[in-house]
């Protein structure tokens, strides 16, 4: 056989396709070239007899080989032989560990180091965590970013998560005025006839409510090794004394439950056990780490160094100690397993202490600053950009998923509340998708009531439909609680006032949320009311009230500036009103009332007589409150609008008739907050009144005199059935001191207004002005005011004041 296929390459081509492929496109170098050159050889070649058999036998067997060669090559494009290389085998990286210590404020140095992890594109395979680290840790095991988490803790108020009340907007209308009236943060309760103190710990309601709606992601994922990179924290069992550690349920509980700091935070109970901060006994969890597979360790720790000898001088600095020793023993502990290979990153925090909420942005920034620093090690353990990337993409946040349907609502945990009030003021729609933000809101409006210590949800699987469980707990100290308040004021002219005040609510007094109310005052004042509040249905929008008072005040006299008698006021009223509450902020009252004034002259020339009054009509009460603050407003504003019709009986000292008068009486007091900026704000205040009777009374006119109420004057020195009043306070914020409570100011007022008896004396060129320099503050007491007043006419008073102006 003749190689006619050798002879014309168009031939070999045809009957061996592989050969064109394999001479021009190979791209695997260990083959041998089928070059045109050695074409050119076997044709040159003629061989025959037993050679031309060997031959052909030769090259069917080639041009089969080459053909099944062919067909398990790839198809890549066209390029050179000579260009191709062989990749280098990849070396396996190591699976990386991240370890986040506890230590209050100072955790939020974790998110500066986190953010240059993530821009040197190093991996993280494994968090485990403690306390404020395990909520660091947990965002980012469900991918919130470091530039998320800094927005986060920079504008949130610290304050608020360390607190059990809810934000002062959500407060229902009654529980800002009993806020207002009782500042003292004192609270006793009375349970089953047992008096039950202040029990010295928050519950967390805010921060758990808080963290759950970081978290709402995760909600349906039980395994902690499902979220976007496994997570693990650190609690304490209280009763054990062991660590517990956090593989699975509700990743916000979790979080809690591990910064469950003592003496701040009340221990958190889970799955039947009673855990606290995990700092007690494994405040770096580098163990635990490993344990999950993290072959290098990076461990963060800012835990809280030992306090100097002169720290230690009062019973707060010793425990804080004795906890900080026991952090420090397990610690040191942790670090003896580091091993070569693995990386510590200290921070010097300085000052900056485990309090220190306010500095999130310094300790961010202080981690970012020793991150690089470590930037040299660190480098071993990054990757490139393409690999870092494909990390980022095995490693995606979790979807949010459709929001199930909710088919009922069940609300379980109930003792005294009615779990038919507690589902409308929810307002969970059912048969509507789940609504997490509605949800929150609700339970806000719950918080707000102040009847609850910690309200929780799930959703759960009942057959084919799914439902909303929400765990409702009670406070333990009530159903009746009762709270303080202190209210003094000196003119350092001979005027002092003291008054010490208490008062008790009595919750849910039957299924629809009845309430009894009890104040008592004493001191200069005296008093004791009594109101009993009902309302007529499930949706609480409208009510009815029962109430009476009894109460006896000092009255002074003046003859301008000077004293001239002093009377005591003996007020008692009686009243049943018809009310709807407006949105939360405020309500609308009407209803009959019955007054009855006596005055009895304490101080006076035997000319002052008695004087007993009786008035008796209806009356409209119109209020509103949305301010931030009810004594140092920021923003919003107060509105009391009282307006009464009826008629007036007086008699005056032992004559034996009577006169009566129709009586009108208008009163309006309003007083809005003005932000300027963080921090200078100012409040801005009118005050009207217009008594239509035809002949004067001492007992109830309206009254001006003292700080803010034209300063410079004597307290009650002016008097009259006409008043206008004016004022505008400005307010700029010197410092945070949360030793005392609050804010300190610094401030100056100026004020204008009169109270003239008759309309006919009312006149705008009468009016007074005033003004006041003065220093301020925000006290766990209540309000407190040093000031320097001075009016139009010359008159001038300091004033010393706890208590709102």
């Amino acid at each position: 056989m003749e190689l006619d296929a050798l002879r014309n390459p168009s031939i070999l081509d045809a009957a061996v396709p592989c050969l064109p492929k394999l001479r021009a496109d190979s791209v695997d170098a260990s083959l041998p070239p089928f070059s045109e050159h050695r074409l050119a050889r076997l044709r040159c070649t003629r061989p025959t007899g037993v050679a031309r058999r060997w031959t052909n036998a030769f090259v069917a067997l080639a041009c089969a080989t080459l053909t099944a060669l062919a067909a398990a090559q790839p198809a890549l494009p066209p390029s050179p032989v000579q260009d191709v290389a062989v990749p280098a085998p990849t070396k396996k990286r190591p699976k990386i560990g991240l370890v986040l210590s506890g230590g209050g404020a100072r955790g939020l140095t974790h998110i500066g180091v986190i953010k240059v992890l993530e821009e040197m594109n190093i991996p993280v395979d494994y968090i485990a965590a403690t306390s404020m680290g395990s909520i660091v840790g947990g965002l980012y095991a469900i991918d919130r970013t470091p530039a998320e988490m800094e927005k986060i803790v920079t504008s949130i108020s610290w304050a608020s998560m360390f607190s059990d009340s809810p934000p002062r907007k959500e407060l229902t209308f009654r529980e800002k005025q009993r806020e207002d009236r009782f500042p003292l943060p004192l609270e006793i309760g009375i349970r089953d006839g047992e008096i039950r103190g202040f029990q010295g710990a928050l519950t967390g309601a805010n921060l758990e409510l808080f963290l759950h709606e970081l978290t709402s992601s995760a909600d349906g994922v039980r395994s902690f090794d499902a979220l976007p990179v496994p997570f693990r924290c650190v609690a304490t069992n209280m009763v054990t004394g062991k660590a517990y550690v956090f593989e699975r349920g509700p990743l916000y509980q979790a979080m809690r439950s591990s910064m469950s700091i003592p003496g701040i935070f009340s221990p958190a109970e889970y799955d039947g056990q009673i855990l606290g901060d995990g700092g007690l006994v494994d405040n770096l969890p580098i163990d635990i780490v490993r344990a999950m597979g993290a072959e290098v360790v990076i461990a963060v720790n800012i835990g809280t160094p030992l306090m100097e000898r002169a720290q230690l001088t009062s019973i707060i600095g010793i425990t804080g100690q004795m906890i900080n020793i026991l952090t420090e023993q397990n610690v040191r502990a942790q670090l003896a397993t580091l091993r070569p290979g693995d990386i510590l990153i200290s921070p010097d925090l300085g000052a900056l202490t485990a309090s220190s909420f306010d500095q999130a942005s310094e300790f961010i920034r202080r981690g970012e600053v020793v991150a690089r620093e470590m930037a040299p090690r660190l480098a071993e353990l990054s990757l490139s950009p393409a690999a870092y990337a494909l990390y980022k993409r095995e490693h995606p946040r979790i979807a949010e998923a459709p929001a199930p349907k909710v088919d009922f609502v069940r609300i379980e945990g109930t003792q005294y509340a009615n779990p038919a009030v507690i589902e409308d003021e929810l307002a969970v729609h059912v048969d509507k998708p789940f609504d997490i933000a509605a949800v929150n809101r609700g339970l806000e409006r719950l918080y707000g009531t102040g009847d609850y210590e910690r309200i929780d949800y799930r959703m759960v699987e009942d057959g084919d439909r799914s439902g909303l469980v929400v765990d409702v707990q009670e406070k333990s100290m009530g159903p009746t609680y009762v709270r303080f308040g202190l209210d003094y004021m000196t003119d350092f002219q001979g005027e002092t006032n003291f008054s010490l005040l208490a008062g008790a609510k009595r919750t849910w007094v039957n299924s629809l949320g009845a309430q009894w109310l009890n104040e008592i005052e004493l001191g200069r004042i005296s008093r004791i009311a009594t109101e009993f509040y009902q309302p007529f249905s499930v949706e609480q929008d409208v009510f009815g009230s029962a109430y009476a008072s009894a109460q006896s005040v000092p009255r002074y006299l003046f003859s301008g500036t000077q004293r001239v008698a002093e009377y005591r006021i003996e007020t008692n009223d009686a009243g049943l009103d018809l009310g709807i509450p407006i949105l939360r902020q405020g309500e609308i009252r009407f209803g009959p009332v019955y007054t009855y004034y006596k005055g009895s002259p304490t101080i006076a020339i035997p000319s002052f007589y008695t004087v007993r009054q009786t008035d008796a009509g209806v009356r409209l009460l119109a209020r509103w409150d949305n301010r931030d603050s009810p004594y140092f407003p920021h923003r919003g504003a107060e509105v009391d609008l009282d307006v009464f019709y009826g008629t007036e009986t007086q008699r005056l000292g032992d004559a034996p008739e009577e006169t009566y008068n129709n009586l009108g009486r208008s009163t309006l007091y309003a007083n809005a907050g003005v932000p300027i900026d963080a921090n200078d704000f100012l409040n801005v205040a009118v005050r009207g009144g217009a008594l239509s009777r035809d002949v004067p009374s001492i007992v109830n006119p309206y009254l001006l005199g003292g700080f803010l109420n034209l300063s410079g004057l004597r307290y009650q020195q002016l008097a009259g059935s006409y008043l206008a009043f004016g004022r505008v306070v400005y307010y700029h914020r010197l410092a945070r001191v949360p030793y005392i409570g609050g804010d300190l100011y610094a401030g100056g007022s100026l004020e204008a207004g009169n109270a003239w008896q008759t309309r006919g004396d009312a006149s705008a060129s009468d009016l007074i002005t005033a003004g006041s320099v003065f220093l301020g503050a925000d006290t766990f007491l209540g309000p407190f005011y040093l000031a320097y007043g001075r009016a139009s006419s010359g008159a001038s008073s300091f004033y010393l004041l706890l208590g709102k102006p």
